[in-house]
């Protein structure tokens, strides 16, 4: 200690001991910014080149104001309209909404809200992940029913693995055309 340094620390086991750089720097920290960017575009297309985020879903209401790429507007307010929401096109029963992450990552939490009438809410569905596309496992599957209504709800993701595509798969919902108006991953900084 003549340095004046602290060395040779070791690495901290119980939670009141003291932490080194080291043991900081590789710890995984909850990011409470979501981490998709506003995708919102005005035409067809549901790739942000700018980004590298993919957004994809099952068939949806064939207007361009109900876009897949609506839900990740990063916006949540009430009474945005179409132009604020996804709706499938009266699918009621397996129908999805994906998006496709530029890197691989690791989820805490997923937030989810449904569309602005309460009438049309979606109440069995599970979150799952890929790092293809084509081989899906459930990340998370609350109990049934769980409502996605009109207001904002969080739901905490326990995963050690990092993955790029996150699909929501609906499997039941609501009459008409059920959909959401806002969807957002939360991440860990590793």
């Amino acid at each position: 200690m003549n340095s004046k340094r602290i060395s040779n620390l070791p690495e901290p086991e119980l939670a009141h001991e003291v932490a080194n750089k080291r043991y900081v720097d590789s710890t995984a920290r909850t990011v409470l910014q979501g981490y998709v960017p506003s995708l919102r575009t005005t035409s067809n297309s549901f790739q942000n080149d700018k980004f590298g985020f993919v957004v994809t879903a099952s068939p949806h209401r064939p207007l361009d104001l109900y876009l897949p790429t609506n839900v990740f507007n990063r916006m949540y307010s009430r009474r945005m309209g179409p132009a604020g929401e996804w709706i499938t096109d009266g699918e009621t029963r397996d129908f999805w909404i994906q998006i496709k992450c530029p890197d691989l990552v690791r989820l805490w939490k997923i937030g989810l809200r449904g569309r602005d009438s309460n009438t049309q809410r979606i109440y069995r569905w599970r979150l799952e992940r890929s790092t293809d596309g084509e081989n899906f496992t459930t990340l998370l599957e609350p109990p049934n029913p769980s409502y996605i209504g009109n207001e904002l709800e969080f739901y905490l993701v326990d995963t050690n693995d990092k993955y790029n595509i996150f699909r929501l798969y609906c499997l039941e919902a609501e009459p008409e055309n059920p959909g959401l108006s806002y969807m957002q991953l939360y991440v860990y900084s590793e």
